[in-house]
This record gives structure tokens, C-alpha cells and sequence, in this order.
């Protein structure tokens, strides 16, 4: 979908931002100051890494450019371009388009926000860009994605994730396209997104683009190529509290309580959880993202079926299936233990098959 934006909804994120200028900026490094070693020319990634919170998640080689360079990587005047920084002593850079490539080459910062964003949580999403002047070609977008996941790509093409958002001008090239735009949008957080990227998130068939007639750059790398230069990258949260999550059956959730998940469902003698588990599941996972600073005791329940060994080691599978899923989720490890009771702890006596399907449960106990 296309997102164009009018003087109106410009104005209200202006007001927003104005009005949370003190909230903390999730973005580290946000404006390219830091860096490991000053830029000299084009930048070679170590281990992915572009600058302190920086990499890029492909292949691809963005660049970062500072005023401490004396080489081809300096500011205001780089192999690239021409441009002082929107803020501060530096920047970054990245090819958006290459026209003409078989297959399509592409360019990403990404970096690892301070925390994860919160369920139902408002975020003024925000960067400045600008093509730089030495780029024969202009392009009419730019996109960013917040995920939970890096989405580490061994490839240096078209990113294989969608864009959170997308910015796509009418006009190709104009005049203001040589200066520092701003992109900007509120997002409502899903929960646990960690990770931003910047770039362009679509095919060259998608992209629009435009041979600039006027260029004056002769950089021959960028002779088929749009160059946007990225600065001042924001995440801010800006409203929307958010309820606290609760699990299936239960109004509230407290620590020092037990409470027993619902609908966790494992195949036949095995601790494989089946796919009607994820939902409760991730209720789970919003609970501890919700409370940073919780920890989780999960334990494993068997009915009483079989030997007291055996169903003391399925119960302790069982819990740790249920805190590998949290893991998986990004809940840091260190934050959960668990425990297997087998057969030594039911909730209700008999030995129907209504009562042993009660007994076979997974039980959890937040601490603070």
C-alpha cells in the first residue's frame, strides 16, 4: 500500500514529537557519532559490523561517513556526495537502487533497539534521508521494518522481509530531493520488536525510477545507482498504555501465585507441543515482556500412568519445551527455570480420564 503524507498528518506527528521531546530515544548511536575507527573510505564491514549498534543484516556494504575523515570518507565532502550532517559530526549510507543489475542489489542498516517495544505501545518511527549528489539515479521510496527478529540475510539483494512502513513519493526527482527529508509515522506495537532497518524493501520491477539528466557527480560507482545518505534514527515511545496481558481463565496475574496453562497440549507420551499450545503460549511470552524484570518457574505435571522415574524426567521435558518457546521468543534465559514433579503433585484424585487429563498440566509461578 502506498502512504503519502499530508501537511495535516505532518503537522500532528510534529506536535507528538514536540510533546515527548524528553522520552528515551530506543535507537543507539542514533545519529552515527560513534564509530570503532574513523571512516577513511569505503567501509569494510567487520563481522557485519558498520559502527557501535550498526551492521548490516546482508551482505550488502553501507557506509558510514564522519568529519573526523580525511579520505573519501568525510563530512561534508565524501566519495558519495556533497552534504553536512543533518545533525551532528556523521552518518551513514547505503545504495538503494542499482539500475540495470540482473539481480538486484540493496543496502541495510540495522540496529538492536535499548528494549523491546511494548504491547500496544505508540512509537514515533523517525529518520532523515536524502539522495546524495553524486547518484545518477532517484528512486521514489524508502522503507523500515520493526521486527522481533535481525532477519539475517545471506544474500545482498531485495530484503526477504516486508517493510513495518513505506514511503513512496509521487514525484520521482525534484528539487528538495537533494535535501534531508524526514520520514516519519506513529507505530503501534505487536510487543517484543527489537530490531530496525532501513532501506528500500522492494523489487527494481516496484521501484520507480529516474536517470537524473543534471547530475553533476562523476563517482563512477554510483553512475547507475541511488545513494541515500540516513541520519537522526528515532524510536520514541509516545502513548498508548497498554493492559496488562493475562492468561487464559484468569483476570489478573500476580507473582508468588500458581497458575496452570491452558490449552498446552503435548503429543501422546512425548513432550512436543502441538500448534493448538501457541496461543496460550503467547500470552505467556507478552506477560514477560510486559513485566521486564518477572521471572517465570515452570513446572511439568504427569497423571499416573506409568513408573515414577519415567514420569518425573516427561514432566521436566515438558516444562523445558514450554521455556525453549520462550527463549525462541527472545525471553532471556536467565529468567526461567524450570522443574518436573511427574505424577507426585495431582490436582484432583481419581483415575478417570477427566481427571488424568486435569493432572497433565504445565503450571507456572512469577517471582519479582
Amino acid at each position: 500500500m502506498n502512504y503519502l503524507f499530508t501537511k495535516a498528518a505532518s503537522g500532528v506527528l510534529l506536535i507528538i514529537m514536540g510533546a515527548n521531546s524528553s522520552a528515551q530515544n530506543l535507537v543507539p548511536n542514533a545519529s552515527f557519532e560513534s564509530f570503532f575507527d574513523c571512516p577513511g573510505s569505503y567501509n569494510y564491514l567487520q563481522e557485519g559490523k558498520l559502527a557501535p549498534g550498526w551492521f548490516s543484516p546482508t551482505f550488502g556494504t553501507p557506509d558510514i561517513f564522519n568529519t573526523c575523515s580525511v579520505g573519501n570518507a568525510g563530512v561534508p565532502s565524501n566519495w558519495a556526495g556533497f552534504s553536512k550532517a543533518y545533525t551532528g559530526a556523521g552518518y551513514a549510507g547505503i545504495y538503494a537502487y542499482v539500475f540495470g543489475k540482473r539481480d538486484p542489489y540493496r543496502e541495510y542498516i540495522q540496529a538492536e533497539l535499548l528494549e523491546p517495544l511494548e504491547p500496544g505501545g505508540k512509537y514515533l518511527v523517525e529518520f532523515y534521508f536524502k539522495l546524495s549528489s553524486n547518484s545518477k539515479y532517484s528512486i521514489d521510496r524508502i522503507g523500515i521494518l520493526l521486527s522481533d527478529s535481525s532477519h539475517r540475510n545471506t544474500k545482498d539483494g531485495v530484503f526477504p522481509i516486508a517493510p513495518s512502513y513505506e514511503r513512496i513519493n509521487r514525484t520521482i526527482y525534484n528539487r528538495s530531493t537533494g535535501l534531508w527529508t524526514r520520514f516519519g509515522y506513529t507505530y503501534e506495537a505487536k510487543g517484543g520488536e527489537r530490531f530496525l532497518t532501513i532501506g528500500n524493501f522492494s523489487t527494481d520491477g516496484k521501484t520507480r525510477s529516474q536517470f537524473i539528466e543534471n547530475a553533476q557527480g562523476n563517482e563512477p560507482m554510483l553512475a547507475k545507482a541511488a545513494y541515500f545518505y540516513i541520519d537522526d534514527v528515532k524510536v520514541v515511545k509516545v502513548g498508548g498504555v497498554s493492559q496488562a496481558p493475562v492468561l487464559t481463565g484468569y483476570p489478573e496475574i500476580k507473582t508468588n501465585e500458581d497458575y496452570v496453562l491452558k490449552n498446552i497440549q503435548f503429543r501422546y507420551n512425548d513432550f512436543t507441543l502441538l500448534e493448538s499450545s501457541y496461543p496460550e503460549l503467547k500470552r505467556l511470552v507478552e506477560i514477560m515482556r510486559f513485566y521486564k524484570t518477572w521471572k517465570v518457574v515452570v513446572t511439568g505435571h504427569t497423571d499416573d500412568i506409568g513408573s515414577d522415574a519415567y514420569n518425573l524426567e516427561l514432566s521436566l521435558h515438558r516444562a523445558g519445551s514450554v521455556a525453549d518457546y520462550l527463549i525462541e521468543q527472545g525471553i532471556d534465559p536467565a529468567r526461567i527455570k524450570t522443574m518436573g514433579f511427574g505424577k507426585q503433585t495431582p490436582l484432583v484424585k481419581g483415575t478417570n480420564e477427566s481427571s488424568r487429563a486435569i493432572n497433565r498440566r504445565v503450571e507456572l509461578r512469577f517471582s519479582n
